[in-house]
């Protein structure tokens, strides 16, 4: 079972960028960093990190110059300040960029690691947890449903995005979290259209339906390179998902878990978002 490092830090956004799934943070003990197996010696030294939070993927607010229908991408980003105590908001006027906040604000991370672009890959905490900074602490001693991550799930505002190195522990709680906010029709799941989406052009996937953000990534590549919807199921299987299955571990593509009809301009997710495992490097 996998240990994770609490860091007692602050939370920045102000100038940044940040959506539902990523925040900046800032150690109040830069030393609790030694320890991680950095590649890029700038981000080793820079103060205030990048994360990324485990375990949960929310609509894309900024994305090569698009976007996911804004209402629910802008909700789970100010559900996440909300809950890390940030308030006091002001966006730039294209509504990227935090200008104005109540920033710096107290909490915790528990990490174990970095991800290949060397961001700590983590759960969020509030002040309000009072965890021990610098402790170590096995996955199933860590207060799980008290993390933003886990919140965001059981709330609808975002997916569930497990890869092959999220604990298990976190995979099992989380889907059956985000299984009751599906039941419930809660956020996201009241309108989600990953099992059944008909696309027209970028606008469909901008403005009109929420889907899986790794699927809107996928999408607005192709469309930006193809002019022929016929050639969406060779682009799919092209890409290295290098994903499984928590019911089976085959390797296998996000394509050969879809279906297309190419004369419809419908594609379909057949199995449930929660059950994949994606790779990490994918």
């Amino acid at each position: 079972m996998a240990e994770f490092k609490v860091i007692k830090g602050k939370f920045h956004v102000k100038g940044y960028q940040p959506d539902g799934d990523s925040i900046r943070f800032e150690a109040d003990n830069p030393a609790h960093w030694e320890t991680f197996p950095w590649d890029s010696a700038s981000k080793k030294k820079a103060a205030k990190k990048q994360l990324r939070i485990e375990a949960i993927d929310a609509l894309e607010t900024h994305y090569e110059g698009y976007h996911q229908p804004r209402p629910f991408a802008m909700a789970a980003l100010e559900r996440l300040l909300k809950l890390l105590g940030i308030e006091d908001i002001q966006y730039s006027l294209n509504v990227t960029t935090i200008v104005k906040a109540n920033d710096a604000q107290p909490g915790f991370i528990a990490t174990d690691g970095l991800d290949r672009y060397d961001r700590p890959i983590s759960l969020l905490f509030p002040a309000s947890a009072k965890l021990t900074d610098g402790s170590l602490l096995t996955s199933d001693r860590l207060p799980l449903e008290k993390s933003v991550n886990y919140i965001l799930a059981r709330e609808g505002l975002v997916y569930p995005t497990f890869y092959t190195t999220t604990d298990k522990i976190f995979v099992e709680k989380i889907r059956k979290a985000v299984r009751l906010a599906r039941e419930d029709e809660r956020g996201i799941w009241a309108i989600d259209r990953t099992p059944d989406l008909v696309l027209w052009d970028t606008r469909t996937i901008q403005e009109d339906v929420t889907i899986m953000p790794k699927l809107f990534r996928r999408l607005v590549e192709f469309c930006d390179a193809y002019a022929d919807f016929a050639e969406l199921p060779a682009y799919m299987a092209r890409q290295k998902d290098n994903l499984k299955l928590i019911t089976d571990p085959t390797p296998r593509s996000l394509a050969s878990l879809m279906i297309f009809d190419v004369t419809g301009r419908r594609m379909s997710l057949t199995v449930p978002i929660e059950d994949i495992l994606f790779s990490p490097t994918g």
